[in-house]
């Protein structure tokens, strides 16, 4: 039996006890089966999406039939494989393969789509999203990001080009192995012609052994010689492989959903997002009224939607491995204590203004930034919750968010200001403006946080086209918080310490030489300016406060032949490739280079990946969530238990 039945038939509680021997695909999620999600899902989608063919073994066969009969699909819409025991299962592309030949009338030159019966995306998934994002003759998969190395070995993770295009699957791979830490899950987008591929997959490995063909992700690695795959990003998946993530789904879907897949009454569901942040030079003047120029960082995001199961569980854990991993991930707090304070101050403002704020909602948060890691994970997880709630308390009819924030008496160089508020007056946490006025405004802005200079002209948006290939590498292990490390340098500065007075005017000045080399297109003297920030930091700071791991870090870099600085507190750096005689402009790196940079950086610990930065210059990447209107598409629909 599986590990789910397993652990249901030595829970102590006994609770789920009347669940043994029913199919995961058929366990009831949000008081209907798992199954009634995805239909709801292709019923929903603006593109056509059918038939639907459930593929099971003989033991589920019957109650399988019997829930197709009661949905409206018929009895043709399962399949019997025969197999009694896994010792003698097809698996997964075994299964599909019988599909494809039992069921051939009905799919006729459909593509496919094929969903494992044991899976469901975040409610922000859109299929018809997903659907049209395909390039014309492009098969897809979904990835979301993974939250720590261990992980790496549970999972397979694709590693993809610039455009989004699948180059490689390694299945649960050493850390080591990649940067990537995008997964990919049991839900594939085939195109017609795939579907010979998958009998001649079969063919080559008739005498591989069975794990080879109950993988679907072997058959995913063999496909991508053969055949163009886009990856697109969702924001995270529910996987009922025990009964600890059984229970996890169960309390998301008790909170949101009611028995006919609706919110319940009062309730909203709310959507904002912001990205990660990396200053490219100036940094940590901000906080000291100085300047900086800083990017956002499209590569890791927080979403804030609806109550999140994994970083805000409640205090019960099955074991002490369990309390253990949750608590390094995730910390003690979690992100609910962001979104409250959020809310509170959110209303507050509202209520000044005499705003009514008569809808009810519930809210939580889904993030992809690395912790503690000076991304500034925190401050988008506010910025996506202040975000979500100008939208969801506002109305076409009087201008949407930007007419609430009107309302208010709030402007948008006023907004990060806000966000910042809610840190340092509501929880306490010492940080400054630079990463909130990023994530707010998107793309890539230069800042002056000089008291004399008025808010409203302070912030200079710069055209992203400016920037050269800029990369990232992070420290995979859990660092401090950024205010232990700001707190002695603000009391030398407030005490009037020379060193520390001048030194922050100097990283000023380097903000402005930042913006006239990208104006310039002369990215040596950029080079020379990230190089002198950090080492501008490093005297102020000292060693010990930087970290040994830091300036690891650091030097590795440098090594290579890369500028390099701290994106923001520690923990991460953003790097530029330093122009040379021989190559005087400065290039993405070559396929081959980046290779070998990722596996320097990960045999020390670090993670090394190409910075995406936000195109779009506006709301913080937030016009990434809009969605295109959906093309027509058939697909048939392959549902594997």
């Amino acid at each position: 039996g599986s590990r789910l039945q397993k652990d249901i038939e030595t829970d102590p509680s006994k609770q789920f006890g009347h669940l043994l021997g029913q199919p995961k695909a058929l366990l009831p999620v949000g008081g209907v089966p798992l199954l009634d999600h995805w239909l709801r899902i292709f019923r929903e989608t603006s593109a056509q999406v059918g038939p639907v063919i459930i593929v099971t073994n003989k033991l589920f066969h019957r109650q399988f039939v019997e829930w197709a009969v009661s949905r409206g699909l018929g009895r043709n819409a399962v399949v019997n494989d025969g197999t009694t025991a896994n010792e003698n299962r097809l698996g997964a592309c075994g299964d599909l393969h019988l599909a494809l030949k039992e069921r051939a009338d009905m799919i006729g030159d459909r593509d496919i789509l094929v969903v494992a019966g044991d899976t469901l995306f975040f409610q922000d998934f859109s299929l018809s999203f997903f659907l049209s994002s395909l390039p014309s003759q492009h098969s897809g998969v979904v990835t979301y990001q993974i939250g720590s190395d261990a992980e790496t070995l549970k999972r397979g993770l694709v590693e993809v080009d610039a455009s989004g295009q699948v180059i490689k699957l390694l299945e649960k791979p050493e850390p080591t192995a990649t940067s990537s830490r995008s997964a990919c899950p049991a839900f594939y987008a085939y195109r017609h012609n795939c579907k010979a591929l998958i009998g001649q997959f079969l063919e080559e490995n008739k005498d591989a052994p069975l794990e080879m063909k109950d993988a679907p992700g072997q058959l995913l690695a063999w496909l991508l010689q053969r055949v163009p795959v886009q990856a697109i990003p969702v924001s995270g998946r529910f996987d009922i492989g025990n009964l600890s993530q059984y229970r996890d789904t169960l309390s998301f879907y008790a909170q949101t959903l009611d028995s006919e897949l609706k919110p319940h009454h009062g309730a909203g569901v709310v959507v904002g997002r912001a990205c990660a942040r990396a200053a490219l030079a100036g940094n940590p003047s901000d906080g000291f009224g100085g300047k900086t120029v800083s990017l956002l960082v499209t590569n890791y995001a927080a979403t804030v939607f609806v109550p999140h199961p994994e970083y805000d569980k409640d205090h019960e854990f099955t074991s002490m491995g369990e309390l253990l991993l949750t608590t390094e991930l995730n910390g003690y707090y979690g992100g609910l204590r962001l979104l409250r304070a959020a809310a509170k101050r959110f209303a507050s403002l509202c209520e000044k203004a005499l705003v009514p704020l008569t809808a009810n909602f519930t809210m939580s948060y889904e993030t992809t930034i690395p912790r503690m890691v000076g991304l500034s994970g925190s401050s988008a997880i506010i910025t996506a919750a202040l975000r979500a709630l100008l939208k969801f308390y506002s109305t076409l009819e009087e201008g949407g968010p930007i007419g609430l924030l009107t309302r208010l008496g709030i402007s948008e160089a006023q907004m990060p200001q806000i966000i910042l508020d809610v840190e340092e007056k509501e929880l306490g946490i010492s940080a400054g403006l630079q990463d909130r006025v990023i994530q707010w405004y998107g793309g890539l802005v230069a800042m002056d946080f000089a008291p004399a200079t008025p808010r409203e002209s302070a912030y200079t948006r710069l055209p992203v086209e400016l920037l050269p290939p800029l990369y990232l590498a992070y420290n995979t292990r859990l660092l401090g918080d950024s205010g232990k490390v700001h707190s002695p340098v603000r009391a030398r500065f407030a005490a009037g310490d020379p060193e520390v007075v001048q030194g922050m005017a100097t990283l000023a000045a380097l903000a402005n030489l930042a913006v006239t080399a990208l104006h310039a297109g002369d990215y040596g003297a950029l080079c020379d300016a990230m190089d002198e920030n950090f080492n501008l930091r490093r005297r102020i700071y000292f060693d010990k406060v930087v970290g040994a791991r830091n300036l690891e870090m650091i030097s590795l870099a440098r090594t290579h032949g890369l500028a390099a600085k701290f994106t923001g507190s520690g923990g991460a750096c953003i790097c530029l490739k330093r122009p040379t005689t021989e190559s005087p402009g400065t290039f993405p790196l070559k396929a081959d280079e980046e290779a070998g940079l990722r596996a320097a950086f990960a045999v020390l610990g670090f993670t090394f990946v190409r910075i995406t930065p936000d195109s779009t210059g506006a709301e913080g990447g937030e016009a990434a969530l809009v969605l295109p209107e959906a093309r027509e598409l058939r697909g048939a629909v392959l549902q594997i238990d």
